[in-house]
């Protein structure tokens, strides 16, 4: 249920004070308030203002593949990758609930192409049309057909900088770059660009990318670095960063956590963390064995970072998001976990703890939508 459902209401929210307000809102089911910003436009800034946002706490959502079809039920996804995020109704805080894409105008079915800190990128099936969606507040943009079709479709989203998104398409690879289509929420439109690697070669990029502040970083072997790509600016050639361990033989990634970049290598029994220093050097964090990461069962799986403690790490262990303190090596003293329902199995493959107001402020606002 909305928060409020008139707007008959308005008048007296500038009655109420900043503190009571924000008191009474960050005790309510999340879904409500992110929905209720549609309400009216003194509601939407009631919820939106600063002072609230601050308050808020962060969301764990995440992209996940139902291990059963029939566990992900209907809704425009089918057996492919879903998405859920934290239920937050006060009882049951640490349960993951899916948010359904049935809302979506495909009825036939929509393909998750990518996910970005509480966004995903959709494509209908068999044609070149994309959408970026919010499952939470189940509001969607459709975008402009792209002038050529993609090999690679990736979402860059990052709400701590901005409103803005953009997809990047990868339509044509070269030995050492790439030929790119780059749509953006803040033109909506679709710009061309040659792309240069910075000497790496094209067949050595991996899959391993993260997005922040209008840089995307892709993971490479052979040699072992780090190509980021400014997405303002395609006509310079790319930075290249050594990495501190090499990517081959492990399992590697790049995060972003207090302002610092940090690279995650787990190598057979250890999970190590660096963080990139001013100088931008490779500077050792940490270095944890697995074993003190499980949770309930042998598999563990690297997630995420949190985005401003340098020391919480998330990863997924069967079936469940699991937070771990890693200056603490232990996961009893300061640990909790997220779960889906019961019977429930799931692999969960990218997950974000991503600030409330980047729904609250309603990124698409400003997009031609739906709800």
């Amino acid at each position: 249920m909305a928060i409020l459902k008139s707007c008959s209401i308005d008048s007296e929210i500038a009655l109420i004070g900043d503190d009571l307000l924000s008191e009474i809102i960050v005790r309510l089911p999340f879904k409500s308030v992110a929905r209720s910003a549609c309400v009216s436009k003194d509601w939407r800034a009631a919820v939106s203002d600063d002072y609230l946002r601050r308050r808020l706490p962060l969301l764990m959502t995440t992209v996940y593949f139902p291990d059963d079809d029939a566990v992900a039920g209907g809704g425009g996804g089918g057996g492919g990758p879903r998405f859920a995020c934290a239920a937050s109704d006060g009882n049951d805080g640490h349960r993951l609930e899916d948010c359904d894409l049935g809302f979506l105008p495909e009825r036939g079915g929509v393909v998750v192409c990518d996910g970005c800190n509480g966004l995903l990128l959709c494509r209908s099936p068999g044609t070149p049309e994309f959408f970026v969606v919010d499952p939470v507040t189940r509001r969607w943009a459709a975008l402009p057909a792209p002038a050529k079709a993609a090999t690679l479709s990736v979402l860059a989203f990052d709400p701590s900088t901005s409103p803005d998104y953009r997809v990047v398409n990868f339509t044509g690879w070269r030995d050492r770059g790439a030929a790119v289509e780059v749509f953006s929420s803040a033109t909506w439109a679709w710009t061309a660009r040659d792309t240069e690697f910075g000497g790496v070669p094209a067949s050595s990029l991996s899959g391993s990318m993260h997005y922040h502040d209008g840089i995307l970083y892709i993971l490479a072997s052979e040699p072992d670095c780090l190509v980021s790509l400014n997405l303002a600016d395609f006509s310079s050639t790319a930075a290249v960063i050594d990495l501190p361990e090499p990517v081959d033989g492990g399992d590697a990634h790049v995060a972003h956590s207090g302002g610092r970049l940090h690279y995650i290598f787990r190598d057979g029994e250890l999970l190590k963390v660096w963080e990139l220093d001013d100088d931008d050097q490779w500077r050792p964090k940490h270095a944890v064995k697995v074993e003190h990461l499980a949770h309930g069962g042998d598999e563990v799986r690297f997630l995420a970072m949190h985005p401003e403690e340098e020391d919480v790490v998330y990863t997924w262990s069967p079936w469940k998001v699991v937070e771990h303190d890693l200056r603490r090596k232990t996961t009893t003293c300061h640990c909790q976990a997220w779960e889906f329902g019961e019977g429930e199995r799931n692999r969960v493959v990218k997950a974000w703890l991503v600030p409330s107001s980047c729904y609250l402020s309603d990124c698409l606002a400003h997009c031609p939508v739906k709800c």
